[in-house]
């Protein structure tokens, strides 16, 4: 295989029968090795599996082009950016259809860069209408959207765009009366970004050190003096009384590891669910930025990656100096940078501060040449010393054009005093002054804009606030005023204080000054230039993974430590797009290798071991880890199986939870306690044009749950945040879909709906599982026996934990949940649907909506078994 080819004609070199070979790279496939010879060889060993999956992905997409979004062609040219391009289009679209109105509550499409498509002279119902004899098709990517803003949330600007084919598109579209469209398939970034990774000479002292499996197993470096680390734990202690003592161990011997300067270090952080890993991890980020190690922080999703910017702003808040800000006027944040596509990201208010986009367009208008810093702050020293100089032209001004506009009927012009002259003049030079002083103060870094210069601007600030105030507390006549701004010995209270605060407004305005220009600030900056000054002056550096890419292209100086959250999530030639960049030295590692791995599409990839995170390859190796110990969400009924099954019972509990308070009774009955197996026998499993499966069952017990728990609320008024879980997408869909908005307006209870896969980081007050399967005595139930997605699932909820399902199909799975039933059945948590009374009726109605009442009259359900004149009862 040529590794110099690039990925994108490799994969438009495939015909339809490579994509759907599933055994089109297992001839050439080997299993991910768990150590490596070279360098050379654990790049290469990544290769095979990548383009497999995504083969696989393609294949998949293409099964489902029928509902897959689509729009048709309007205009396509030929595009020349340079004398020997070939095959590239400008190409217009209408307005975009999605197609499969089933989606599952996926938002609408709207084209992006390294989109993959299918061009078509008629739209296809399936993919056997491209392998018809004579059909014409091709494949094409869009390599720039044109007309607009790629991240504006505008469906129109993305309709138009620079394309590269796999053919000629002109004979596809040769408007012979035929329509020619485009359909999406799958977008292929980050598999992009991970080939350049893989193929790309960088950076590899890290990765170097951790092919060394060897030698991981070493915890301090001889070379380092010991009184560093004596005075570094020392500068640390007081983080003891913020953190337990696992937290803290974890950060001192991090930050202690991160020091070193004769060797590569790395650091294994192992949080098990509610063990306070965000928290560790958000101190751990705030004591790096004091000892000013340049850190580049990644997550695998944007959801994560703002989590944790979220977290780190509040801790850093919390622990900034009494004299910074004090009366919360500003937070210098600009040793913290977050960039990353603004939509995904969904920023709060707080987050926008350190966001790369909103710094660069508040610094930009700082720094420039007109109306920058350093127009405001003389603009602010001319007034306060000659405005009375300024008030004499003014009135000149004003008398030359009382006399031009004489015996017109247009006299618009009016006497001003000069009391109202300085009120206006201020005001008109204190709100860019205000506005430039709040820039430099919040986006610029403490230690580089210096701590006494900070001082200063919110001193000045103060004073101006000031100042404003006393000229709007009197009327005083243009003589008394003049006499204040020429310093007269004959002054009043009032002048005195109008007095007091010019000269210290004066004098806070000239040392500012003169400090900001020793600085040498940067002036009249293109946004290029800010974007590289932001990343060049920040400490810590926060994307996910994917977008680590665009650092391999800035200019900045060299981070020195990658920290990666959720690193157990991701797959470890993810990692390498970071792990590559310039001058990265460390690596810390947060994750729990017991909660779920990377996705995949290939069972082939899978099979190779694709899948497997660096945090778990370094673990099987030996790597030592760091265990937070204590959990602090589940309440002990429900955190003991997990931490019996999953770790080994190393987790210890927190006085928080185990305390009565803890115990939250929301609905009456011994069903409703902290944990539950509540029994279905009488469900049934049904799939959905995408093949999910959904049980009709379940989903009317959850809703009559749901409609419990409302009332409860209510009657109560009391918040309380619900969580319904599924490893089913069809299962989530049918419960939003009969949920609406039902629950939108009530101000106490919260309701989210998602998948184990989609609720892993998160956590509610009750979460409710519904496992679904229900097909009979038990057989293969499928990736919902997988005991990484059960500790997901068992690991969210802080007070009560029900879960739904047949436990004769999940007892006989020989899975995880086998044992789950029998703990709960040893521990009387076990319950069968029909001991509720509303529940007993629920299920009724929805088997004769669903025309399943044979069920109950063949004496098949556990429900109506021995008392079959129920139904008669109900009906």
């Amino acid at each position: 295989m040529d590794k110099e080819r690039d990925l994108l004609d490799l994969v438009f070199s495939w015909s339809l029968e490579d994509i759907f070979n599933e055994d089109l790279f297992k001839s050439q496939m080997e299993k991910v090795p768990q150590s490596f010879e070279s360098v050379q060889n654990y790049l290469g060993s990544f290769v095979c599996p990548l383009l497999e999956e995504i083969r696989a992905e393609l294949s998949s997409t293409m099964e489902a082009i029928s509902s897959a979004p689509f729009a048709q062609i309007i205009s396509l040219n030929e595009y020349k950016p340079y004398p020997t391009a070939s095959l590239l289009y400008d190409v217009e679209v209408g307005f975009w259809r999605n197609g499969g109105s089933s989606r599952h509550g996926k938002e609408p499409y709207r084209a992006l860069p390294s989109d993959i498509f299918v061009f078509t002279q008629a739209k296809p119902e399936s993919v056997s209408d491209l392998q018809r004899s004579g059909s014409e098709w091709a494949f094409g990517t869009i390599t720039k959207i044109s007309g607009g803003d790629n991240k504006r949330n505008d469906i129109a600007a993305a309709t138009h765009f620079n394309v590269k084919a796999s053919k000629d598109l002109i004979n596809i579209n040769d408007g012979r009366n035929c329509k020619a469209y485009m359909i999406f398939l799958m977008n292929i970034t980050t598999s992009k970004r991970i080939w350049t990774a893989l193929h790309k000479a960088g950076n590899v002292e890290v990765i170097k050190r951790l092919l060394c499996t060897e030698t991981l197993v070493e915890e301090i470096c001889n070379l380092c003096p010991i009184e560093r680390n004596q005075i570094l734990e020392e500068k640390l202690l007081c983080l003891s009384s913020e953190l337990n003592e696992s937290q803290y161990k974890a950060v001192v011997s991090s930050v202690r590891k991160m020091q070193c300067d004769h060797k590569s270090n790395s650091e294994l952080i192992w949080g098990p669910p509610g063990t306070g890993k965000t928290r560790t991890l958000s101190m751990l980020l705030c004591t790096l930025i004091r000892l000013k190690c340049r850190t580049l922080i990644c997550a695998p999703t944007n959801v994560a990656i703002t989590e944790v910017a979220s977290r780190t702003l509040k801790v850093m808040r919390e622990s900034l100096e009494t004299g910074c800000g004090k009366d919360g006027l500003f937070f210098p944040l600009g040793d913290i940078l977050l960039f990353g596509n603004k939509e995904k990201l969904k920023l709060t208010p707080d987050l926008q501060e350190v966001y790369l986009d909103y710094r660069v367009e508040k610094l930009a208008e700082c720094f420039g040449s007109v109306a920058g810093w350093k127009d405001c702050f003389t603009s602010m020293i001319d007034f306060l010393e000659g405005c009375v100089s300024q008030y004499e032209a003014f009135c000149v001004d004003q008398s030359i054009n009382e006399k031009c506009c004489e015996g017109s009927e247009d006299r618009n012009v009016m006497s001003k005093s000069f009391l109202q002259f300085l009120r206006d003049q201020f005001g008109s030079s204190a709100i860019p002054l205000r506005r430039c002083v709040s820039a430099l103060c919040t986006h610029l870094p403490l230690n580089f804009i210096q701590e006494f210069n900070f001082h200063s601007m919110v001193s000045l600030i103060d004073s101006l606030d000031s100042l404003e105030k006393l000229l709007d507390q009197k009327d005083t006549s243009f003589e008394e005023l003049k006499e204040l701004f020429t310093e007269s010995e004959s002054i009043d209270a009032f002048e005195c204080s109008f007095l007091y605060f010019r000269r210290k407004c004066i004098s806070a305005l000239r040392t500012i000054h003169c400090s900001l220009n020793e600085l040498k600030l940067p002036s009249d900056m293109n946004k290029e230039s800010v974007v590289n000054f932001c990343f060049q002056k920040a400490s810590l550096v926060l994307c996910t993974v994917s977008n680590s890419y665009k650092l391999h292209s800035a200019e900045m100086e060299p981070l020195r430590l990658l920290v990666i959250d959720e690193a157990a999530q991701i797959k470890e030639c993810d990692s390498i797009i970071p792990l590559t960049l310039p001058g990265i030295k460390h690596i810390i590692l947060f994750g729990d290798e017991c909660q779920l791995p990377a996705m995949l599409r290939s069972n082939v990839s899978q099979e190779a071991g694709f899948g497997r995170s660096l945090f778990e390859r370094l673990t099987l190796s030996g790597h030592s880890k760091q265990l937070l110990n204590i959990q602090y969400r589940m309440h002990p009924s429900i955190s003991c199986f997990p931490n019996s099954k999953f770790y080994q019972n190393k987790v210890m509990d927190s006085a928080n939870v185990k305390s009565q308070k803890y115990t939250k009774c929301f609905l009456p009955g011994p069903m409703f306690g902290p944990f539950s197996f509540i029994n279905i026998s009488c469900g049934r499993e049904m799939l959905d044009d995408q093949r999910s499966r959904k049980n009709m069952v379940e989903v009317a017990v959850v809703l009559k749950i749901l409609h419990l728990l409302s009332e409860a609320c209510t009657a109560s008024k009391k918040k309380l945040s619900v969580g319904i879980v599924s490893p089913y997408s069809a299962q989530i869909a049918e419960i939003q879909q009969r949920l609406g908005r039902k629950y939108e307006k009530h101000d106490n209870f919260v309701v989210n709906v998602k998948s184990i896969d989609g609720c892993q980081g998160g956590e509610e007050d009750v979460v409710v599982i519904s496992t679904v399967r229900s097909s009979g005595r038990g057989s293969n139930i499928g990736f919902i026996s997988s005991p990484r997605r059960i500790n997901v699932a068992l690991t969210r909820a802080r007070h009560c934990l029900w879960i739904l399902g047949n436990e004769t199909m999940l007892s006989n799975s020989g899975s995880v949940w086998d044992e789950l039933i029998s703990d709960a059945k040893v521990r009387q948590c076990f319950f069968n649907a029909d001991e509720h009374k509303d529940f007993e009726k629920v299920i009724l109605e929805v088997k004769k909506e669903l025309d399943e009442l044979d069920d109950f009259l063949n004496g098949n359900s556990m429900l109506f078994k021995g008392a079959r004149w129920k139904l008669l009862k109900y009906q």
